[in-house]
C-alpha cells in the first residue's frame, strides 16, 4: 500500500519538493564548509521522494545540529508555512488525506532537517509484529 502511496506521492506534488532539497543539497555542496549540510538535505530528497516507506526521528541529533538549524530557519519557515498549507489542502478530500500526511510527514522534517535519522521501515513488517506479538 505504501508503494501506491508514494507513486500518487511523487505525481501529485512530491517531485517539486524532491527538486527543493536535492537543488538546496547541490547548492550546499558547492562549499568544502557547507558540503557535511549538503549531505543532509540530500538526504531529505530521498526521503521526500518516499516518505510512506520510511520513518523519521527529528529528535535524535537536535541539539548536535543546534547552530545549523537555527541557521536554516528563515528557509525553513518558508518551506514549513507551504507544507502546512499544501497538507491541509489535500487533506480536505478523502482521497487526498493520505497525501496530506505525507507533508505533514515532511513538515517535521522541514522545521529541523539537520538532525533527523531516517529509518527504513515496510508495513508488511510492522503488521508481522503485530501480529506476531497479538
Amino acid at each position: 500500500m505504501s508503494d501506491v502511496k508514494n507513486v500518487l506521492w511523487f505525481i501529485l506534488g512530491g517531485f517539486v519538493s524532491v527538486a527543493f532539497w536535492g537543488v538546496l543539497g547541490l547548492l550546499f555542496c558547492a562549499t568544502v564548509i557547507g558540503m557535511p549540510l549538503g549531505k543532509q538535505l540530500l538526504k531529505v530528497a530521498k526521503f521526500s521522494a518516499a516518505p510512506f516507506s520510511e520513518d523519521v526521528d527529528v529528535e535524535s541529533n537536535f541539539a548536535k545540529n543546534f547552530v545549523a538549524n537555527i541557521l536554516f530557519l528563515p528557509i525553513s519557515l518558508v518551506v514549513v508555512t507551504l507544507y502546512a498549507l499544501l497538507g491541509a489542502a489535500f487533506s480536505i478530500t478523502l482521497i487526498g488525506a493520505p497525501l496530506g500526511k505525507g507533508y505533514f510527514k515532511l513538515l517535521t522534517v522541514a522545521m529541523a532537517p539537520f538532525g533527523i535519522e531516517v529509518d527504513k521501515h515496510h508495513e508488511v513488517i510492522k503488521e508481522w509484529e503485530e501480529w506476531k506479538n497479538w
